[in-house]
């Protein structure tokens, strides 16, 4: 279905700095599609959705439902070895986006840590120790923070 495709423009529930986009399961398998079939794929976004707990490598959490969603509970009962994942969202690799589209403009995915400084700050609303926000070269005493 791709070859019809212009552009495809998706939503984001959060943008982490190094440009992936996290967004409703699926999300990422039309992304790759529009990728192999050399379509843009376009996400917009409000900066506020942009993580800076991402500056530092830091994950952002996916939502899991209940497995009884897609899987009948009497199954789940009947065969106790089976495992099931239910994620609400998945992750879009920077490599599959062209373009995000802010309230502050257009920007390639690589720039998302650009809008997080801008939008944040280095690091000010990121959990550091006290000795990395006071700007301390190294703490004397750990046991203080």
């Amino acid at each position: 279905f791709m070859e019809h495709v212009d552009k495809v423009v998706v939503g984001a529930d959060a943008v982490a700095a190094n440009g992936a986009v996290v967004n409703k399961i699926g999300t990422s398998m039309i992304a790759l599609a529009a990728h192999e079939a050399r379509v843009n794929f376009i996400v917009a976004a409000e900066t506020y959705k942009f993580s800076p707990e991402t500056v530092l490598g830091s994950l952002i959490r996916i939502e899991e439902r209940p497995a009884d969603e897609i899987v009948e509970t009497q199954y789940l009962k009947d065969n106790p070895g089976v495992k099931v994942r239910n994620p609400a969202f998945d992750v879009t690799p920077a490599s599959y986006v062209d373009l995000i589209v802010t309230e502050k403009g257009v920007i390639p995915p690589e720039a998302a840590i650009l809008i997080l400084k801008e939008e944040f700050g280095w690091f000010s609303s990121v959990n550091l120790p006290k000795f990395l926000k006071e700007g301390l070269e190294t703490p004397v005493e750990m046991s203080e923070y």
